[in-house]
C-alpha cells in the first residue's frame, strides 16, 4: 500500500470523531418539537435518489448503512470512503402566513472495508435528528383578552442527535447474509417556553427550559438473500429486512423554571433528573430489488413502527403508528463503455410517502415527495460523484397545523480503490 493511501486512510479515521460538531443540520420545522425531533430521509445520495430505499440495495462499490448485511458484497482487498453534504430549501406555510428558510451542513463521513472473503465492516457518522423551531402566538380567548390583555406565548428549540455506527456482516452460506450495526446516539436538545403578560398588569411572566441530554447505544439487525434467474443468470433479486431494537435510551434532563423581577430571575423551579430515559419502539423493515444484467434495478420496501408504545417526556399523548413506502429505481445504460460517457452514468429516480409518528389535532402528519439524481463515474476508477434531489411535502393546513414544502439536494462522494496490491515495474 502506498504512502498516500496510508495519509488518506489516516485522515479518514481521524475525523470520523470530530465530524459531529458540523453534523447537526438547522431545521426550522415545529414538527421538530416533538419526540427527537425531525427525523428525515435516511441514507447517503445514491439510495436517496431512488426514494431512499434500501433493504435490498446491495452494491460493492458504495456503503449502504441502512442494511448492515449489504457489507459482505464489496471485493476483497478495496476500500470505500463516502462524505457527503446536504443544502435544503423549505416554505412554511399556515393559514395566510409563510416563510421561507435555507439550511446546509456537512452530511455525514463513512468507511467501508472487507475482513476476509466472507466477512465486512463499515463505520461512520451522519446526523439521526434535528430541533430548530421558533413559534410565537397570542391568547384569542374572549375573556382574558377583556380581562388581562393580549397573553402572548414563545416557544423555542434547537439541537439535536448525531449517530455514529460501527457495523459488520457475514456470508454464512451462499447467497446470504447477516449484519449488525451497534450505533452510539448522543447529542443535545433544548426546548425553552415562555409566556409574556402585558406590562400594565400584575402578573409576572415566567419561563421554562427543560434540557435534555441523549448517550446511549442502539442495536439493529439486518439480512439479505441473493436469487439469480434467466438463462445466464441475467436476472437478480435480493430480498432484504431489518430490524432495529426496541431501546430505552438513558437521557439526562433538567427542568428550569423562572420568573424576571426587575433586574434580576427569581429561580421557581430546578430539578435535575440523571435517571430518564426514552423509550424507542422496534422498527421493522423488509422489502426487494429486481437487478436485469448491471442495467436495471427496481425495488420498493415497507417499513413499520409503533410509537404509541414509546415514552417521551411529556409527549406520548401526541404520538401515533409511523409507516413508509419506498419505491425507486436506477438505469445504467452500459457502465464498461469506453466511448460514451453518458452510458456509463446511472438515472436514479423514485418515491416516497410516509406517515410520521406525529398526530396533532386528529391529523396524521404525512411526509412523502418524489426523488432522482444522477451518479456520475470518474474515469478509470469505480469511484463516484452522487448526486440526489428531493421534492417533498409534510404536514397539513388543516386545524390551523403547519405545511411545508422543501427541496433537498444532496452530494455525495465516494471514493473507491484497491488497497494491499503490489505495484508492477515493467
Amino acid at each position: 500500500m502506498n504512502k498516500s493511501k496510508v495519509l488518506f486512510f489516516t485522515i479518514a479515521l481521524w475525523a470520523l470523531p470530530f465530524v459531529s460538531f458540523s453534523q447537526s443540520l438547522t431545521t426550522y420545522s415545529p414538527y421538530s418539537r416533538y419526540g427527537l425531533g425531525e427525523i428525515r430521509t435516511q441514507g447517503y445520495a445514491n439510495t436517496k435518489a431512488m426514494g431512499g430505499i434500501s433493504q435490498g440495495v446491495r452494491q460493492g462499490s458504495s456503503i449502504n448503512y441502512l442494511n448492515p448485511a449489504s457489507y459482505t458484497s464489496q471485493d476483497s482487498m478495496s476500500f470505500i470512503f463516502d462524505f457527503g453534504v446536504q443544502g435544503a430549501t423549505v416554505n412554511y406555510r399556515s393559514g395566510d402566513q409563510s416563510n421561507i428558510n435555507s439550511t446546509g451542513n456537512l452530511q455525514h463521513l463513512a468507511i467501508q472495508f472487507p475482513v476476509t472473503k466472507w466477512m465486512g465492516a463499515s463505520a461512520g457518522i451522519q446526523p439521526y435528528s434535528n430541533v430548530g423551531y421558533r413559534i410565537k402566538y397570542t391568547e384569542m380567548d374572549p375573556y382574558l383578552l377583556s380581562s388581562i390583555g393580549p397573553i402572548k406565548y414563545y416557544h423555542n428549540g434547537n439541537g439535536g442527535i448525531t449517530q455514529f455506527y460501527l457495523g459488520t456482516a457475514v456470508k454464512p452460506f451462499k447467497n446470504f447474509s447477516i449484519g449488525v450495526n451497534m450505533s452510539y446516539l448522543f447529542g443535545a436538545m433544548e426546548y425553552k417556553s415562555e409566556t409574556e403578560f402585558p406590562s400594565y398588569t400584575t402578573y409576572a411572566g415566567f419561563e421554562e427550559l427543560n434540557s435534555i441530554v441523549v448517550r446511549d447505544v442502539v442495536f439493529s439487525f439486518g439480512a439479505q438473500y441473493t436469487m439469480f434467474f434467466g438463462e445466464n443468470n441475467d436476472y437478480k433479486v435480493i430480498l432484504g429486512g431489518t430490524l432495529d431494537n426496541q431501546t430505552s435510551l438513558d437521557v439526562n434532563h433538567i427542568r428550569f423554571v423562572s420568573q424576571p423581577f426587575g433586574n434580576t430571575i427569581d429561580t421557581i423551579s430546578y430539578k435535575e433528573n440523571s435517571n430518564s430515559s426514552i423509550e424507542l419502539p422496534s422498527n421493522y423493515a423488509g422489502g426487494f430489488t429486481i437487478s436485469y444484467k448491471n442495467k436495471l434495478m427496481l425495488g420498493a420496501e415497507y417499513s413499520f413502527q409503533d410509537w404509541t408504545k414509546a415514552k417521551f417526556l411529556y409527549a406520548n399523548d401526541l404520538l401515533s403508528t409511523s409507516q413508509s413506502i419506498r419505491v425507486g429505481m436506477q438505469y445504467t445504460p452500459n457502465q464498461f463503455d469506453l466511448r460514451s460517457y453518458l452510458k456509463r452514468i446511472s438515472y436514479r429516480a423514485g418515491f416516497y410517502n410516509t406517515s410520521t409518528f406525529l398526530k396533532l389535532r386528529d391529523n396524521q402528519i404525512k411526509d412523502y415527495g418524489i426523488t432522482f439524481g444522477v451518479g456520475l463515474p470518474l474515469r478509470r476508477t469505480r469511484s463516484s460523484f452522487n448526486i440526489s434531489v428531493e421534492l417533498g411535502r409534510k404536514g397539513t393546513l388543516n386545524n390551523g397545523l403547519v405545511q411545508e414544502d422543501y427541496g433537498i439536494i444532496n452530494f455525495g462522494f465516494t471514493f473507491y480503490d484497491f488497497w494491499f496490491l503490489k505495484q508492477k515495474i515493467n
